[in-house]
Parts: C-alpha cells; structure tokens; sequence
C-alpha cells in the first residue's frame, strides 16, 4: 500500500496575482483561474521585469472601470492608486490581509504545482499499459478501506458522462501528468515545434517507466477536493447545459495551437464582472469544475502541454480581487494549481495593470527558473506579433479575445454544446 500525504489546508487568504497560471483571473481564479495555473512567471528574471528594485513601473496607468458597480468603484480608486512596492503591500490590509500572509499561501500552493518524486515510489517498468493496472490496484485498495472511501472512489462528482470519458481516462491523465516534464527531460522547441514554450516532453512507448505513486498522490488530492465541494457538485447533474449560463459570464475560450497543445484564452474585458460577483458562489464553482475537465481530460493538453493566454484588461486591484467570494477563490485556486493534472508550458500575460506589474515584480524573487521561463510578458502594441509566436497565427486565436483579429469562431467549449 503506498503511503500518501495530505497537502496543508489553505488558509483564508485569497491567493492572488499571477499565479496565473490558469486562470487566472479570479476567475478560476482564472488560473486563476489565473494563473492562475500553475505556474506564473516571467520569462526574464526579476531585474528584466517593467518594475525596478524601487517598484516604479514603466506601464500605461488607464484603469478599468467597473461596468455596473459604483460602490466597488470607489473602493478601487483607493487601491488601485499603487505607483510602488510599499503602497502595493499596503494595499492588502485593506482586504483584511497582509503582504507577508499572500506570500505564504503563494508558496504553498505553487510549491505543489508539479508534485514531487518520494523515495519508495512504485514505479510502472514498461510504460502506461502496466501504470494503469497499478494504479487501478491503488484505487480499489483505497476504496476498500471504509464505506466512505468506497464512494468517494466511483468517481461520482467527475463529469465524466458529459464528456463521453470514463474512469480510466481519469486515471491515465494523471499517469500522463506524473510522465511530463520530468527533470531534464523538457522539450522547449524540441518536435519541431518553434512555438514559445514548446511541448511536452512526453514519450508513450513501453520502454518509459510511469511514476505511480506520484500519480496517485495527486489523484487523491482529486478525489478529496472533489469530494470537499460534492454537494455543489450533486446538486444537479454537471453538464454543458447545467454551466451554460455562467459560461455565458465569463468570457473564456479553448482551442488548439499548430503544434496541437491547447490553449484557454481568458479575457477580463470581456467577462460581465457584476453579474459574476452576483450570482450563486455554487454555480461559480461548478462551472469552473467543468471547464477544468474539459482542459485535463483533453489529449493535447496532456501530450503537448496547456497554454493560458490572459487578457488583464487594466483590471483595478479591488476589482479583481473582488472577483470572487473569498473562499470560492482560494478553493479553485488550489484545485487548478495543486490538484489537477495540469501543465502549463506557458502563461501569457496582456494588458497588465500596474499593481499586476509590481506584484510580480516582487513574486519573482520566490520563482524558480523553470518557472520564469514559463511565463511571456506582451508589451503594448506587440499583441498580434506576440501570439502569433505562441499560437501560430490568427487561425488558432478565437475572433472573441481581446482585439487581436483571431479567426475562429467555434472554440472547444462552445462546439460542445
């Protein structure tokens, strides 16, 4: 039996900026969703950054207003006045919180992001037939330990039906997980892919061997953060149907780069704010918990690797950080960072505030530099020329994001419908 261990309880701090690393944006937390995935980071070191040691930034200082709350507005226009490191650290008392405490959440969550190798862990000798078999045994010895156990292990929060998948999609996406990017074996232009980031270094050939263990770590902080939120996710059946009115809320969309890694575009100045801060937390959760099993359960996102494109729009700092009801925030900022098989092979970041730029400014220092090679910083005015070297060209970017000319106009999520 392979021992697992728990990941410490979050506190109630909302996690925030640019861990984006899918989503980004408060969102999921966008990835946070954004970044809110995983992993965020710039490319350059700290000194490359547009925020100097001092936290002056060189950056446009237009605000995004708010479009249908006055009271939030004036709250912003008392945070968002932040032209230096000690006013951005200031800023979150006003929230109640402090500098210091963000920076703890941050670390601990971001320090999960990619889970770790244990000495005794089982490993799968000839590749993901036989990681399979394994990690089925794991499953069924677990759920064999209590009734409660039993239940948690059908499965029965995930999704799975609305996608057309079933339980061993679950388990081989985490197999995948624990096979990516490994230590010195990340593929950055390898495959003939020149796109910025790369794709994955995966190999499926019987010859590779499958860290189970480390596979089953994180599919157990699935399991149990699944079974955390089962009576939003029970309280009806999750479908397509079920989040399409709080699809139509967020503006966010999924598609494929020329190199086949799937990308999920998030557009702040195209997500109704008000109406997100207004509707049932409940309905926030469980359409996040769609869209996050849309992105794992993909075989490009697997194989090739995720790429979050972030449009911040200029968001003010209260906004964003209003985004969400605190503990619906932290809640998916942990399952997108630290328990979903997710990968992210780069985050872009458009459009950034200037808190953003400061914060990051200061984050980066905390980065390691797998991480900051993960993470593209697009200037103003070289969007198009940007994403097109994410991408591939405007035949990979949605018409709907940002103001890039992108041609398509059916996305994953929309065609799934």
């Amino acid at each position: 039996m392979v021992m697992v261990r728990t990941e410490p309880s979050i506190s109630k701090l909302k996690l925030i900026i640019l861990t984006v690393g899918i989503f980004l944006i408060s969102s999921f937390n966008h990835v946070i969703i954004a970044s809110e995935i995983a992993e965020s980071a710039s490319s350059s070191s700290p000194s490359d950054t547009t925020c100097g040691a001092d936290g002056q930034c060189h950056h446009d200082d237009r605000s995004r207003e708010s479009t249908a709350d006055n009271s939030h507005n004036e709250d912003a226009t008392k945070t968002d006045g932040i032209h230096s490191v000690w006013a951005f650290k200031d800023s979150f008392s006003k929230l109640g919180s402090s500098w210091t405490s963000v920076l703890g959440e941050y670390i601990s969550v971001v320090g999960n992001a990619d889970g770790k190798d244990i000495r005794g862990d089982v490993y799968a000798d000839s590749g993901l037939e036989e990681g399979l078999l394994l990690l089925q045994l794991m499953v069924k010895d677990i759920a064999s330990q209590s009734q409660e156990n039993e239940l948690a292990w059908t499965f029965r929060t995930s999704p799975l039906h609305d996608f057309g998948k079933t339980t061993d999609d679950i388990l081989l996406a985490f197999l995948r997980w624990s096979m990516v990017d490994n230590s010195g074996n990340e593929n950055n232009g390898g495959d003939g892919c020149s796109l910025i980031g790369g794709v994955n270094k995966y190999v499926s050939t019987s010859s590779e061997k499958v860290n189970v263990s480390k596979a089953f770590r994180r599919l157990t902080a699935y399991v149990q953060w699944m079974e955390s939120v089962s009576e939003d996710l029970l309280h009806a059946p999750l479908t397509h149907a079920s989040v399409a009115n709080s699809l139509s809320i967020f503006s966010i969309h999924a598609t494929h780069d020329l190199c086949g890694r799937l990308i999920w575009w998030v557009n702040l100045g195209k997500t109704d704010i008000y109406q997100m801060k207004t509707q049932p937390p409940r309905e926030t959760t469980r359409m996040f918990v769609w869209v996050a099993h849309l992105l794992f359960l993909d075989e490009g996102a697997q194989t090739k690797g995720l790429v979050v494109v972030d449009d911040m729009s200029h968001i003010g700092f209260w906004e964003y950080m209003t985004m969400l009801p605190l503990h619906v925030g932290i809640s998916v900022d942990r399952f997108l960072i630290s328990v979903t098989p997710l990968k992210a092979k780069n985050v872009v970041l458009m459009h950034r505030p200037k808190w953003a730029e400061i914060g990051y400014s200061l984050l980066s220092w905390f980065l390691t530099s797998k991480m900051k090679s993960r993470v593209t910083m697009v200037e103003r005015g070289e969007e198009i020329d940007v994403l097109n070297k994410v991408v591939g060209g405007a035949e990979f970017i949605p018409t709907e994001f940002s103001n890039v000319k992108g041609e398509i106009t059916a996305d994953l999520i929309s065609i799934h419908r």
